[in-house]
């Protein structure tokens, strides 16, 4: 029978000791800068008269808090699957949904000078980022590099190495940015997916990480009392949390699917006025 269970699949899901979080604390730091860039760039837009819809405010408020909710305790220094898990969704599911919605590379189009925009605009038109937003690529560095935490030996170690937590936590951030970005194409992208191919994306991940979830489920049964029941009460935590954010990645595609088709159609019956009004003497 094949053991579903080996000691490096679920060591780091069973409660240890949670070193102290320093290199966390940088990670914190940088998600202070981003919302003071973000303010920035706001005062700009309001001295010149102009504004950032405010949904898109919201989530940017809504991603970064999300992230720092997980930096700190009782989320950072808890140990055990839960408390793995929590990281994870906020960290590396419901932060980036946020904020790909927000759009912040467009705001820094709106709001950089002229040097540093033109230097955005090449960035973005370049190979690296034009092979970074390919869909394969982005499933690969998201749910596949979860797939190498929890099935390696990687996890096991990061209870022990707050700069290896640290960098998976910025990692976990990194690419659910990206995959949430091309999902959601609320920013502008090199690549651009028709909403099909952007759902069959979707669900693609979203299958992944049910499987990885019934994975990690399975393993509890080389796990002894009630660590066993801490690591299925994770994998639990994992399939639901994920689920409902990839809704909510979902209702993000046909917000924009029907926002854009909204225009389209307006601007379609603005053509048809224009060609059925008299010609004016």
């Amino acid at each position: 029978m094949l053991d579903l269970a080996p000691l490096h699949l679920v060591s780091h899901l069973v409660p240890q000791p949670v070193s102290q979080p320093v290199p966390q604390l940088v990670l914190l730091g940088a998600v202070l800068a981003a919302g003071a860039a973000w303010a920035a760039a706001l005062a700009v837009l309001v001295r010149r008269g102009d504004a950032v819809p405010l949904g898109r405010s919201a989530a940017a408020a809504g991603g970064l808090v999300a992230v720092a909710v997980a930096l700190v305790p009782p989320v950072a220094s808890a140990g055990g699957s839960r408390g793995h898990v929590v990281q994870h969704l906020l960290v590396g599911m419901l932060a980036p949904v946020l904020l790909a919605v927000s759009a912040p590379v467009a705001l820094a189009l709106r709001t950089l000078p002229g040097t540093a925009r033109r230097a955005l605009l090449a960035l973005l038109r370049s190979r690296v980022i034009g092979a970074l937003t390919w869909p394969g690529v982005v499933l690969v560095l998201d749910t596949g590099a979860l797939y190498a935490l929890h099935l390696s030996g990687l996890g096991a170690h990061l209870h022990h190495s707050p700069v290896l937590r640290a960098l998976v936590l910025g990692h976990m951030l990194a690419a659910g940015t990206l995959f949430a970005a091309v999902v959601v194409q609320a920013d502008p992208v090199r690549r651009r997916l028709s909403t099909p191919a952007r759902l069959a994306l979707l669900v693609t991940a979203a299958a992944a990480h049910d499987v990885l979830a019934t994975l990690l489920y399975a393993s509890a049964h080389g796990v002894a009392g009630a660590a066993a029941a801490d690591v299925r009460a994770g994998a639990e935590l994992m399939r639901s949390g994920g689920a409902l954010v990839h809704v909510l990645l979902a209702c993000a595609v046909m917000a924009g699917w029907y926002a854009r088709t909204g225009r389209e159609l307006a601007r379609a019956d603005r053509r048809a006025e224009r060609t059925l009004l008299p010609p004016t003497v």
